[in-house]
């Protein structure tokens, strides 16, 4: 399964170091960055992260800052995040002990840094995973707003005509900004939804029937008929072992 890592990190240089390191231990991982505590909130709310590598220091204009380990603290508050990997990046030796105990942190990277050392922790922590589930919460952003949606509750998603449509089972819909199918699988990361065609997810979960021969499937709670494109007949046969 593919990996996504976030690098929360106000020093640029350092960032692509990290971000190197990464990419060097699994070229397939997702590498998201941020390099202040409100993007990196919003980057962890919009996706699924597998493992946190966070600066303990990400503002150094404020004597005695922490802000990274405010920040853990807050995603520790998120239930899908609460054992997941946390790799503080840090020279303050104080802070790692109440890190260890109260914050589940696998481990810390000292400044500067060994990348022998840092690729044989990512390493470890790329054997966990962030559960991806139906049941889990994607936000999906318009105007500069999160929607939070429940996975379970998508009917199906089109993005067409530069504008993505989701479809709820409760018969209502939410527009957003474009992005291609393929990017909005990759950040939602559920097994249950599934690409049927060039610009339509569906859910699999909420499938009544299956027409092989015209290919076209029926979902609950609507009339309508989703088209099977010819490129993906295949795989979405695979799904249901036909």
């Amino acid at each position: 399964m593919e990996k996504h890592v976030l690098i929360v990190e106000d020093n640029k240089i350092q960032m692509e170091m990290l971000k190197k390191i990464v990419q060097e231990v699994n070229p397939g991982t997702v590498v998201y960055t941020a390099g202040d505590v409100n993007t990196a909130y919003q980057t962890l709310l919009e996706n699924t992260i597998d493992v946190f590598l966070v600066d303990i220091i990400l503002d150094t204009t404020k004597p005695g800052d922490i802000s990274g380990i405010k920040l853990v603290e807050n995603i520790r508050g998120i239930s899908k995040y609460l054992f997941t990997p946390v790799l503080f990046v840090t020279s303050l030796e104080d802070t790692t002990n109440y890190a260890y105990t109260d914050l589940n942190c696998l481990g810390y990277v000292e400044k500067p840094f060994n990348p022998d050392t840092v690729k044989a922790l990512i390493e470890r922590a790329l054997n966990f995973a962030t559960a991806r589930n139906q049941d889990a919460t994607f936000c999906f952003r318009k105007d500069g707003i999160l929607y939070p949606i429940k996975v379970r509750d998508i009917l199906y998603i089109e993005s067409l005509n530069h504008v993505v449509t989701i479809h709820l089972v409760n018969e209502g819909t939410l527009t957003v900004p474009y992005k291609p199918c393929k990017n909005i699988l990759e950040e939602i990361d559920t097994d249950c939804l599934i690409r049927c065609s060039r610009n339509v997810i569906i859910n699999k979960n909420h499938i009544t029937c299956v027409d092989t021969a015209n290919r076209y499937i029926t979902m609950k709670g609507i009339e309508e008929q989703i088209e099977i494109g010819i490129t993906y007949k295949k795989k979405v046969l695979a799904e249901f072992g036909l």
